[in-house]
C-alpha cells in the first residue's frame, strides 16, 4: 500500500529565547522535533476550536448541523457528540442544583423554596 503524500506549507513562528528554551526542553523530554510538536499542537487546537465553534453555533440555533459540518470540515456525528456532551453537563448541573435546593427546602420545611427553584430552572 502506498502512503499518500501531502504537500507541506511552511509557517514561520517567532519565539523569544524563553519560549524556545521551554519548547526545546519539552520536545527533548517527549523525543519529538519542534516542528512535529508544533504541527500536532496546531492541528489539535484548530480541531478543538472548530468543534467548540460548531457546537456553540448549533446550541444557539444559528446554524444547522449540515451547515456547520460544511463550514468546519467536521462530520455531523462529531458535532452532535459535542453538543450532547455540553448539554448533558448542563442537565447534570441543574439536577445537582435542584437536589441541593430540595434538601434545604426539607430542612427548613419550606416547600415554596423548592417550587420557586423548579420554576426558575424551567424559565
Amino acid at each position: 500500500m502506498k502512503k499518500e503524500r501531502h504537500e507541506k506549507i511552511t509557517v514561520t513562528v517567532r519565539l523569544t529565547d524563553e519560549e524556545d528554551q521551554a519548547l526545546s526542553r519539552l520536545c527533548t523530554l517527549k523525543k519529538i522535533s519542534k516542528t512535529g510538536y508544533l504541527a500536532r499542537l496546531a492541528k489539535d487546537q484548530a480541531k478543538r476550536e472548530l468543534l467548540d465553534y460548531a457546537a456553540g453555533e448549533y446550541i444557539e440555533g444559528k446554524a444547522s448541523l449540515s451547515e456547520l459540518a460544511k463550514k468546519t470540515g467536521l462530520d455531523v456525528p462529531t458535532i452532535m457528540d459535542e453538543v450532547a456532551r455540553i448539554k448533558g453537563g448542563e442537565s447534570r448541573a441543574v439536577e445537582a442544583f435542584l437536589f441541593a435546593v430540595k434538601t434545604l427546602s426539607k430542612l427548613n420545611k419550606d416547600s415554596d423554596f423548592y417550587d420557586l427553584a423548579v420554576k426558575a430552572v424551567r424559565e
